[in-house]
Order: C-alpha cells, then sequence, then structure tokens
C-alpha cells in the first residue's frame, strides 16, 4: 500500500497550515513530530480523506495499481482525543454498533481488561472519564482489521497506568501494520524502526 502526497498544500483562510508537502507513506512505522499548530492533525485528517487538500494532489495504491481513494480509505482506521463517540451508548453497545461495518481482530468484549475496562462494559460513554474513553478509543483502533492505523497524540488524557497499556498494546495488536502518529510526546513513539518527520 502506498499513499503519495505531491506538493500538497492546505490552507484555512489565508492561513497555509500545509505547505507543498511531498511524501510516499508505505506500510511502515511514521511519527509527524513537531510544534503545535504546525500541521500534525492536518496532515493526518488529509491522509484519512477527512480533509481535502487546497493544493497539489494525494494518490491511493495498492500493488502499484492506482485505486479510488474510498476504497483506500476502508483500510484505514483513524484515532484522535477530539473524535467524538456516541455518548448515549454504553461501551459494550457502542462496540457491537462499530463492529457492525468493520471486522474485528478479537472479540472486543474479550479484551476489555487489556485495556483496563473491564468495569465499563455497561456504562454509558458520556459517563466515561476522558482517560477511559480515550483506551476505548484505542482499543478500536488496534482491534480492527486494518492496513494502516492513524493516531492522532494517542496517549492524551491517559495517566502512567493507561500509557503503560497504550505502549503494551500497540505492540501487541499493532506491530504488522502501517501505522502513522501525530505527535510531540516522544513516550507516543513506540517502535524503534519509526521514521520520523518533521513539519516546521
Amino acid at each position: 500500500m502506498n499513499i503519495k502526497f505531491e506538493n500538497v498544500s492546505k490552507k484555512f483562510g489565508a492561513k497555509k497550515v500545509i505547505k507543498n508537502f511531498s511524501k510516499s507513506f508505505e506500510r511502515k512505522k511514521y511519527a509527524i513530530i513537531g510544534d503545535n499548530g504546525s500541521g500534525k492533525s492536518t496532515l493526518l485528517q488529509l491522509i484519512s480523506n477527512l480533509m481535502t487538500p487546497s493544493d497539489g494532489k494525494i494518490i491511493y495504491s495498492l500493488d502499484d495499481i492506482e485505486i479510488d481513494k474510498e476504497l483506500f480509505i476502508k483500510k484505514i482506521i483513524f484515532s484522535a482525543p477530539y473524535q467524538k463517540l456516541v455518548e448515549e451508548l454504553t461501551v459494550k453497545e457502542f462496540l457491537i454498533f462499530h463492529y457492525k461495518f468493520r471486522d474485528y481482530i478479537k472479540n472486543p468484549l474479550t479484551i476489555l481488561s487489556e485495556f483496563g475496562l473491564e468495569n465499563f462494559e455497561n456504562t454509558q460513554i458520556k459517563n466515561l472519564s476522558s482517560g477511559s474513553e480515550q483506551k476505548l478509543k484505542l482499543l478500536i483502533s488496534f482491534n480492527t482489521k486494518a492496513d494502516l492505523i492513524l493516531l492522532d497524540e494517542p496517549t492524551t488524557n491517559l495517566d502512567r497506568k493507561g500509557i503503560a497499556i497504550y505502549t503494551k498494546t500497540i505492540k501487541k495488536y499493532s506491530k504488522d501494520k502501517g501505522i502513522i502518529i501525530a505527535t510531540n510526546r516522544e513516550k507516543d513513539i513506540v517502535f524503534d524502526e519509526t521514521e520520523l518527520i518533521e513539519l516546521i
């Protein structure tokens, strides 16, 4: 799999956040680093088609054959602290709902304890702490069958125990997947082979 950026720019009003960015992403490990406002989150959202470029082109391909971006996006899972979940559902109901549309690696209800969620199966999402909600997002990201995982600031809202859960579970469930992390925290970068991409 390959995602190729060709001179991509993204503007919000008169401000250009991404400027003439060119890069090919393969099924490897990447970390997009940079100061706040440098465009890390914007770049992830461009990759996942949540945003479209102001200028330039993004080409999606499999086995060196260009494919429609809508087909490619089905092979991606995206997670960010600012993503909204269906707050009225319980954790169990939400997981059942999510996996009506995506395939899972393991039955999610059997691995709640791996993500520190074993006591929240019947808790409405709106009543979860910000840390527990982030763990739920990580469970979905790591346990969904996808070729590429996009993680925006994955340890946001996690305490020391939560960060340990993140480190253990990303290694267990995602070692053979492509991963692109947007972060300014060194502890988010787990794999030694991660390629760093700095945005200025």
